[in-house]
């Protein structure tokens, strides 16, 4: 009887170890899927951050890029506008030029 006690004690201390490892295990387990959870929500949020910067940094670029477009545009056309005038100016006193010629050569002709 003495060795059957004892065998009993030891298969129940046995049986109490793997049931205390058990449910430490089931807790450890518990505790990781809840860690995993917030990581996952985190990374959701992360990721939908950093896709929000994204589109604000692909807008703001291209706002520059439309923003330069238009001031090369106005400056192209400032140069146009000026080159036009100045070369109507230069036709213009050509033209006086010539109709003056004109007036002093019908002059001439009178004098003669």
């Amino acid at each position: 009887m003495n060795l059957e006690s004892f065998a009993i004690g030891i298969v129940t201390m046995v049986v109490f170890f793997l049931a205390i490892v058990t449910v430490v295990g089931i807790l450890k387990v518990t505790a990781l899927a809840k860690d995993v959870l917030k990581l996952k929500r985190r990374l959701e949020d992360d990721e939908r951050e950093l896709s929000r910067d994204i589109n604000m940094v692909e807008q703001t670029i291209s706002n520059q890029i439309a923003h330069t477009e238009r001031k090369i545009y106005d400056a192209i056309e400032a140069n146009h506008r000026h080159d036009i005038s100045y070369t109507d100016s230069r036709i213009d006193k050509l033209i006086d030029t010539y109709f003056d010629f004109e007036k002093f050569k019908k002059k001439q002709i009178l004098k003669d």
